[in-house]
């Protein structure tokens, strides 16, 4: 396994993944290389936001509370946030949370154009490690948003250094990041509210590999509900939308879940 560690570039991404998805692959690969189904998304603001049409479906998939405090965990550059803050009814508040300080930069960009006056008023911008902030928000948050940074294979493609660079060390890195982000998102999540996890990835294993996980720990205290989506694959948790069967769309993974109350005695 270290051996094949060490092995990288194209040829070992395209082997890679054609294990997974066998004679789909070719299609797949050419669509991870075309143009993206972009829609411009207007929530009120001086500009409309441009963003993949995945990507809507994602943010629209977290269910709101009626009123508290929500959470995008890993927000920029901003485009779920935008999604989600147009949706907020006026009891609400966001808190758009970004580690890296260039990326937050864009988000405030984004946030600050995008949206209406009075709804920008409503949303918080913080700089949080977030699989560190459960330590102080346990169960704060109505409902949390985690597009966790991932593999990202349609950037990948684009990129040559990137594509020259790439091993099959990477996912289970950015699996171990992503276990650890889900992880406090949970902790933080109040009972009876809604977590979406979502990747722009199509590795199984940073999607419902993830979540596998998350059930096997709090499966007693988990209750699984796909959202509907007429471009999307259902996975054992969630929904895939892969761009060779949507038009372009994707990819994007999207699981939601509702945290149930605790069992008493627990």
């Amino acid at each position: 396994m270290k051996h094949r560690d060490r092995e990288g570039g194209e040829a070992a991404f395209c082997r890679h993944y054609e294990a997974v998805y066998r004679e789909r692959w070719p299609a797949l690969m050419s669509a991870l290389r075309g143009e993206a189904d972009s829609v411009a998304y207007d929530a009120g603001g001086a500009e409309a936001y441009r963003l993949d049409s995945a990507s809507v479906f994602a943010a629209r998939a977290l269910v709101l509370p009626a009123a508290g405090e929500l959470l995008d965990a890993c927000a920029a550059p901003g485009g779920k946030s935008v999604v989600i803050a147009s949706r907020m009814g006026a009891d609400l508040r966001l808190i758009a949370n970004e580690l890296s300080s260039e990326r937050r930069r864009r988000l405030v960009d984004a946030l600050n154009r995008s949206l209406s006056p009075s709804v920008r008023a409503r949303v918080v911008v913080s700089g949080e490690d977030a699989a560190a902030m459960c330590r102080r928000n346990v169960e704060r948050f109505g409902a949390i948003l985690l597009d966790a940074p991932c593999s990202s294979e349609r950037h990948v493609l684009a990129d040559p250094a990137a594509l020259a660079a790439w091993t099959e060390a990477r996912p289970r890195q950015l699996a171990q990041r992503q276990w650890a982000l889900l992880s406090s998102a949970f902790l933080m999540l109040k009972p009876g509210g809604c977590l979406v996890y979502a990747t722009c990835s199509i590795n199984p294993a940073e999607n419902d590999g993830i979540i596998a996980r998350l059930d096997a720990k709090h499966g007693g205290r988990l209750r699984f509900d796909a959202p509907e989506c007429e471009e999307g694959e259902r996975t054992a948790y969630g929904v895939l939308v892969l761009p060779d069967r949507s038009g372009g769309a994707g990819p994007m993974y999207v699981c939601r879940v509702f945290k149930t109350e605790a069992d008493a005695g627990a």
